[in-house]
């Protein structure tokens, strides 16, 4: 896995996708079918089991200790090179977090603030550099190191530790001149190269897939740093009130979780990476809101 030591794995049910018009002959990420056992986290701060083929189906649920007074989770992952799950706070501090008994422990101190925009951002580890991305409805970018939990200088040549560029679409874009909503990120696993990755992310408003960056194997490169979208399509949902997206590594199986302004209930979907079409798969719990979602590795 991504230049750290992971395990083989049996990789099943596999089909070749591709790029819509614009990336055409590019390879997409291979998408798997098998069962996924995702994590999410409550508005009420209870860590949740399910597996993304029954979703109405908790099967555990612990609350979750070590959150400082006054603070809240917007963001969960997994560390897939170590097997940790990641959570992050509104004041932005990290979390190493427990699935055993649900305790947060904190992870380094928070130094520089970091412009997060309140409860809604998207929270994704890079795999093929071990970095967090962390993303914003209001267009912040920005990068976090899981050892300390400081923010990644995006701008060696000012002074201080600067974010990552402003998310913005690229000219030519269906939505080129608008400002974006993003509030969900995740990255791909490339099977064949594992050095390369493509970051997709959900813009809310438009209830839409977009890509932050190029797609893997797109010449030239584009860095997710620049900050630079590209629609993919539509979910088919509508504009979304809330959104948690992850992709699961090495099957590259996209999910999110979503309240829309008809459905208030959170529903689970899985995510055509090539259309950005979504598959509704049920009803997540009872329904209630949820922080975030990671598939465990």
């Amino acid at each position: 896995m991504p230049l750290f030591c992971r395990k083989q794995r049996l990789l099943v049910g596999f089909a070749a996708l591709w790029m819509l018009a614009g990336c055409a002959g590019l390879a997409q990420p291979q998408a798997g079918t098998g069962p996924e056992m995702v994590y999410a986290i409550s508005g009420s701060h209870e860590l949740l089991r399910l597996e993304a083929a029954q979703p109405s189906r908790v099967i555990e649920r612990k609350p979750l200790t070590g959150l400082a007074p006054g603070d809240a989770l917007i963001g969960i992952d997994f560390r897939v090179a170590r097997g940790v799950l990641y959570a992050l706070s509104r004041s932005g501090q990290l979390y190493r977090v427990d699935r055993a008994n649900g305790v947060l422990s904190p992870v380094g101190a928070v130094t520089v603030a970091l412009p997060l925009d309140g409860a809604v951002i998207g929270f994704d580890f890079n795999p093929t550099v071990d970095r967090i991305r962390v993303v914003t409805p209001s267009g912040h970018n920005l990068r976090l190191h899981p050892d300390t939990g400081a923010m990644v200088d995006g701008d060696a040549t000012r002074d201080g530790v600067q974010p990552d560029g402003a998310l913005r679409y690229v000219v030519g874009d269906v939505n080129f001149g608008s400002a974006p909503d993003i509030a969900g990120a995740a990255y791909t696993y490339n099977t064949r190269d594992e050095t390369i990755t493509t970051n997709y992310a959900i813009d809310r408003a438009r209830g839409a897939l977009v890509m932050q960056g190029s797609l893997e194997g797109a010449v030239p490169v584009v860095s997710p740093n620049t900050g630079q979208l590209r629609t993919v399509g539509a979910l088919g949902l509508g504009a979304l009130t809330d959104v948690a997206f992850d992709i699961s590594d090495v099957a590259n199986t996209a999910l999110i979780a979503v309240r829309t302004a008809s459905e208030p209930r959170t529903r689970l979907h899985r995510v055509d990476l090539s259309t950005g079409r979504a598959t509704d798969l049920g009803q997540v719990g009872d329904g209630s809101a949820l922080i975030g979602v990671a598939i465990e590795p």
